[in-house]
Formats: structure tokens, C-alpha cells, sequence
């Protein structure tokens, strides 16, 4: 049986009339009806429209709500929920932020600009003004035809993001200046609008891509987190050599600032802050006698920086040391990690999430860890890592 979410009043209204009178000629038929109801007029006529009008509003709910249910159709705050969900967040507007050219007018000696000057663009295409207020206290020096001076647009959002030239108006006057204008390259920070439900929905995909580890998924989710970047290009096939991966990204300008690059850069190392050491780190029962190896190779840093980062990360997993002979039963660190959350009480999927692993690879796991601790279900798992008879 599928149900339509779709239904306008007068398909209900028409389902009405045919239910009602299908149920007196039931009850004619069997002696129970004394006289049959007009539904075309009076108080019936008025409770079957309440009714038709209760019902078309019904489904319509349902529309929604089975729209609103699934990431990838679900928009507005619903959407904000789903995106919640792993731990993602609607971009914020931003303003934009640059260099304004003040000009000098006829006045000799040190021209003094006041923060809090007012300037604007001509209107654009659509009619548009954008005006932008000085951040601070400038001085035009004697002898220089102009002074850059930062300025900050009042509204929110990319349309501030002026083109060369664009801004040529002084609303406030300033003694001794002639004009405004605005170089090429004069933007300091891009201005951005909210981030749009698409852009939330691309993040919120990759949001579960990435959990897969350091793949073109993570690259390309952790610049799209940062406001201001519009679309990212993974190059991820060594494009500078082995191990190499370039990350080209899209301002709300076009060409991106210095400083939305070095925010991208900063969301990069926050969301891959092991440089690829972390499969070696995670894996240190099967390589950690390797590194320990008396070796003078060029990749001494590389070990010494796994090693720091193993020693704690078997000690999150409940180790008191980094020796593979110090894990029970013969376990390997993935392993152990797989059986200490299964005693929790985790599911398949919850662990799957926790270890980046796939479901069926964890399944796999599981059945080693049950062979090798001799174990048959949970609770006897749990019994015998904590040491209990």
C-alpha cells in the first residue's frame, strides 16, 4: 500500500462523498438507515468541508515532515538538525573587509582621515549601494598622492565584495581628500552570505566521507568549513610528487585573500593534524618493533613523531606502555580497540564510527577477538578483559 503525500482539497472532498454515501447504501440495504443524508447542503455539507479542510492539512504535515526527514531534501532548520547531527553548522554571513584608496585633494602637508568614515559604491547592476565605515585612524603623509586605509562594509554578505573601482564615493568629507577609490587587490577578507541549504547538504555527505580517514572527502569537508569558501578541487593523485596533495578553493570573490587562504590552511591542520602518522600510530603492535630499530634514515623525524604519538594513544586504549606484548591475548591495537568498546556495550555501527572501519571488517575483527580471548558473547568478553573469573 503507498500512501500519497500529495492530495488537494477537492480529491479529499471527493473521497468523502464517496465513503458517506457507500456507508448509507450499507445501511439502507440492511433496514438501519430511516432516510438518507443530503450532502450537498445544510450542517453535513458544512462538517464534511471541516472535515475535508482537517484532512488536506494532515497530509500536507506529512509532505513536509517526510521531506524534512531525509538529509538530502530537508531544508531550512531542519536541515540545521540533520547537519548537527554530525557535529556540522550553517556558515555564518560575513562582511567584507579592504584597503580603501584615499586620495589627495589640493591641501599640502600630513592629510589626517578620522576612523568612521563613510564610503559607498556607485550602484551596481541591480541597483544595489554598499557602503563601508573606516576602521581606524589614518594619516595621508606629505608628499604621498594616496593612503590605503581599512574599512569594513555595514552589510553582511559577498555582494560587498567590490570590483576595482567600484567604490568611488566619499559620503563622509574629509579636509584635504578628493576622492576615493579601490585597487584590485584590495580586499583584506571576503564578505560571505549565510551558507545556502546545498552547500550545507555537500558538507553534511562529506561529513560522513570523512570519516573514512584522510581522503579527498576530508580535504575537501574541512575547506568547505571554513566562511567564505564557495567550492574546493582536491588534486589527491601526487600532483607534486608521492604523498602530495594540492587543495585549490574558490572565494566569494573569486581568487581567494591571503588571509581565507591561511584559514584554510588552518582548518586543514586542525582536521588532519597527524600527517597521515595515525594509520602507523594505530597500528603500532605490527610496526612498533620496527621503529624501535636502532636506524639512521631520512625519515628519523617521522619515527620519533609516531612514537610520541602511540604512547598515548595506548594509553586512551587502557595500555600501560606502547610493547605489543603488553596487549592480553594476543590482540592487535585495532583489535583491542574493537573489543574494549564491544564490552562496552557498543553496537556494530557505533564501532564502526568510532575505528573508521567498515561495518563488515568490524564484524570480521570481532569474531578474531572472540577466537582469541576464548570468548563466546559480550558479557564474557567483558569479564575477561577486565581480568574477572
Amino acid at each position: 500500500m503507498s500512501l500519497r503525500l500529495s492530495k488537494d482539497i477537492s480529491d479529499i472532498r471527493a473521497g468523502l462523498f464517496e465513503r458517506i454515501e457507500s456507508v448509507q447504501d450499507e445501511y439502507a440495504a440492511k433496514g438501519w438507515l430511516p432516510a438518507r443524508l443530503n450532502l450537498n447542503k445544510g450542517i453535513v455539507r458544512g462538517i464534511i468541508e471541516l472535515f475535508a479542510w482537517g484532512l488536506w492539512q494532515l497530509y500536507n504535515f506529512l509532505a513536509v515532515i517526510h521531506r524534512q526527514a531525509i538529509p538530502l531534501e530537508a531544508t531550512g532548520e531542519w536541515l540545521d538538525t540533520h547537519a548537527a547531527q554530525v557535529d556540522e553548522s550553517r556558515k555564518p554571513a560575513t562582511k567584507a573587509r579592504g584597503n580603501v584608496l584615499f586620495l589627495r585633494g589640493d591641501q599640502t602637508g600630513n592629510v589626517r582621515i578620522p576612523a568612521g568614515r563613510i564610503v559607498r559604491t556607485q550602484p551596481d547592476g541591480k541597483g544595489d549601494i554598499y557602503r563601508y565605515v573606516t576602521d581606524e585612524l589614518a594619516v595621508l603623509p606629505e608628499g604621498a598622492a594616496s593612503v590605503a586605509v581599512p574599512a569594513t562594509a555595514e552589510e553582511y554578505g559577498q555582494g560587498a565584495n567590490a570590483a576595482v573601482g567600484q567604490i568611488c564615493e566619499l559620503v563622509t568629507p574629509v579636509e584635504g581628500i578628493s576622492g576615493v577609490t579601490n585597487a584590485a587587490d584590495w580586499l583584506i577578507e571576503e564578505g560571505a552570505d549565510a551558507e545556502s541549504d546545498t552547500s550545507l547538504r555537500r558538507r553534511y555527505v562529506l561529513a560522513w566521507q570523512r570519516q573514512a580517514g584522510v581522503t579527498r572527502a576530508a580535504y575537501e569537508a574541512a575547506a568547505l568549513s571554513v566562511p567564505g569558501v564557495v567550492d574546493v578541487y582536491v588534486a589527491d593523485q601526487h600532483p607534486r610528487g608521492e604523498g602530495t596533495v594540492d587543495v585549490v578553493v574558490m572565494g566569494t570573490a573569486g581568487m581567494p585573500t591571503s588571509s581565507l587562504l591561511s584559514d584554510v590552511r588552518a582548518a586543514l591542520d586542525a582536521a588532519l593534524p597527524d600527517d597521515v602518522l595515525m594509520p602507523f600510530v594505530e597500528n603500532a603492535d605490527l610496526v612498533l618493533l620496527l621503529l624501535l630499530a636502532p636506524q639512521e634514515t631520512r625519515h628519523e623525524d617521522g619515527v620519533r613523531r609516531i612514537l610520541a604519538l602511540a604512547e598515548p594513544w595506548l594509553r586512551h586504549l587502557g595500555l600501560p606502555g606502547t610493547r605489543a606484548s603488553e596487549i592480553p591475548f594476543g590482540l592487535s591495537v585495532k583489535q583491542y580497540e574493537i573489543a574494549r568498546l564491544a564490552a562496552e556495550g557498543r553496537t556494530g555501527p557505533e564501532i564502526a564510527c568510532r575505528v573508521g572501519l567498515g561495518l563488515n571488517t568490524v564484524k570480521t575483527h570481532l569474531k578474531t577477538v572472540y577466537r582469541k580471548c576464548g570468548a563466546n558473547n559480550r558479557p564474557e568478553l567483558r569479564r575477561l578483559l577486565h581480568g574477572e573469573k
